[in-house]
Formats: structure tokens, sequence, C-alpha cells
């Protein structure tokens, strides 16, 4: 994870970053077309994917570019784990929007069931070399990707969608963003991602999120071996980097667990990285449970009243009748009135 979090370029940087009428009403988004195994492991397939330090960047990417794509598309991450297991309609919503940002606008209409995916693919197409390494996962052949996109693993959906997101953090609007947003001193931490901790040989640790997205904890491990290029005396040892991701903590109970963890540890680095959760995180994370507690309340007694409305309304059923007593506006009848309301008054309060 680098400095500045939307251009990184490698996994210990941490890389993120990234008219056709594209709208999610336009597809087949309810999971029929683009279903897959339903005996998917999906425990599994979701440490699969939070190993991958390319879904940290991904979410960071929402987080950060957030206002510039739309607040209407606010997606937690584990709704994309689930959608990149099994791809749904949140998936399908949030590679549209990214779509609809990149410029050159696709000239054919997407009437048909799943063409988005087709144009994932020649956007891909035209981009990969830029924004990603190796092969690309998959190709538009006469319709074939849309299996193809259907059958591939959960971690290559993440590659493909990380590769998105880094096109569309390219875009001019996305480049005049983050200038704007430069320019104010009060907004370059959106862009300025500091180590949340580390022990200076290798291990840091990283901290980000927002109340929609979700918070995380992360460790990034890196490793440096040397190797000797040749046999004979003073030859060169190059460096070989390998680095491992891993999400240490993606809710309340999670933080705590690392954080007790981490205050019991005798290492000084995790004992300071310990405290930095119990001040920083811990108050943010139970700030937004109450929150949404207070939120599910309010629903639910929503939820109550809307179905009480809905009781009264069904036919033959109406209020009770109360019975009132006649109205009398003599000067007795008030009179009266007055002394019988003394008389209850001096027996409560005995005068």
């Amino acid at each position: 994870m680098a400095d500045v979090l939307p251009s990184c370029r490698s996994p210990a940087a941490m890389k993120v970053a990234g008219g056709d009428e594209l709208s999610a009403k336009e597809e087949n988004v309810d999971g029929s077309a683009m279903a897959v195994d339903s005996d998917v492991n999906f425990e599994a397939e979701a440490l699969k994917l939070r190993g991958q330090w390319e879904l940290a960047s991904v979410l960071n990417f929402l987080n950060v570019f957030e206002p510039l794509i739309g607040k209407s598309l606010r997606i937690s991450a584990e709704e994309i784990e689930k959608g990149l297991i099994m791809p749904d309609s949140s998936l399908v919503e949030l590679h549209i929007v990214l779509l609809k940002g990149i410029l050159p606008p696709v000239s054919k209409m997407l009437n048909g069931s799943n063409a988005w995916v087709t144009v994932l693919c020649k956007k891909l197409a035209q981009w990969w070399p830029r924004v990603a390494e190796g092969e690309i996962p998959i190709k538009a052949f006469k319709g074939e990707e849309i299996s193809n996109y259907k059958n591939l693993d959960p971690t290559k959906r993440l590659l493909l969608l990380k590769a998105l997101c880094q096109i569309r953090a390219d875009q001019d609007d996305a480049v005049s963003y983050i200038s704007d947003c430069s320019k104010d001193k009060t907004q370059i931490s959106c862009f300025q991602k500091d180590k949340f901790g580390g022990d200076g040989n290798g291990v840091s640790y990283w901290y980000d999120g927002n109340p929609f997205v979700g918070y995380r904890l992360y460790r990034e491990v890196i490793k440096c071996d040397r190797k000797k290029k040749g046999k004979q005396k003073g030859s060169i040892s190059l460096p070989k980097f390998s680095t491992r991701w891993e999400t240490m903590a993606t809710n309340l109970e999670e933080f705590h667990k690392v954080k007790d963890n981490f205050l019991c540890s005798k290492i000084s680095s995790e004992f300071a990285v310990g405290r930095k959760i119990e001040s920083d995180a811990i108050p943010v994370l139970e700030k937004l449970r109450k929150s949404k507690e207070r939120s599910l309340k309010r629903k639910h007694r929503k939820s109550m009243l809307l179905n009480g409305f809905k009781k009264s309304c069904i036919v033959g059923v109406t209020r009770t009748c109360r019975i009132r007593a006649p109205v009398n506006y003599t000067f007795e009848e008030y009179n009266r009135a007055i002394d019988d309301a003394i008389g209850i008054s001096s027996d409560i309060f005995d005068f």
C-alpha cells in the first residue's frame, strides 16, 4: 500500500484506481443469467478474496472516489465479496456505474441480457497493458464471454474489477478531482494514506474504510531474498521480493480480538498497533454499530406502524365507537364541573 493509494503499481504499494446508456434496469439482474454453482463455499471463497491486495484496492477506490461515482452506489465490502463469488445485481450495478464513466462511450445500446460483460471485455482489452500485468482472464468472442465470465474463479473476477477501477481513476474527471482535492490540504488525507503501524522490517498494517463500505484492518508482509547472479566471487546479489497480504479484521468483534491479542504481545510494534486500534478504530466501529442499531429500531417501528395501519384498513374492520357524554353549555353545568375538579384536587393533595 503506497502513500498515494490511487496510483500505486505493485502489491507492496497496494495498487488502486482505477455515451452508452448503461442501466441496471436494462440487464437481467435477477441472478438467472449469471447464476453460478449453488454449492459454492462462500466462507472459503471469501477468505481467498481477503488474501488478495486487489480487494483492498477496490474498497479503497470506492472510499476515495465516492463523491465522483455517486453516493447512490453505496455497496458494502461484504456485498462486493458475495457478488464476486456469485455474481448478482449489486455486482452488475457496480460494473455498469464504472463503465458509464469511461470514455469513449460505446456506440451501441445495451439491451441484451448481461451485455455489460461484452462491454467490460472490450474496455479492458484496450487498457489492460496499462492497468494490469499478465494475460487478461477473459476476452470478447461472439458472446461466449458471458458464460466464460460466469465460470471464472472469484479471484479472476476481482482482477477484472480492480482493473476497471484503475481505468475509471485514469479518466479526466477523476484526475481533475484528485487535483482539486490536493489543493485543499484538509482533503489530502483521502489520497495520502499513512501506515497504521509496522515494525520497519517489512511488516506493515493498514486501516481503511468508511461507514458504508465498512472498516478493515490489513497486514502486509514483504520479504526480500537475495540470490547471487553467478557463482564467481564478486557476483551481484539480486533481491527478490515476495508479498503476503492478510485481512485481519472486518467487524467490531474481530477488531476487539486483534486489539486484545496485540496488547498482550511482547513485540513493541504489535503492542503499538493494539493501542492505536483501541484509540482510533474501536470508537469509530462502536459508534457505527450504535447508529445501525438505531436505524434498525426505526425501521422496525415504522414497519409495525405500517402493518397496524394495513390491518385497520381491512374490509369489514372498523374503529370502535367511543361513548361521548352530551355537551351542556349552561352556567350550572360549568360550576358543577369546577366544583368536581376542586374536589378531586383536594382528595389528591390533601387540602
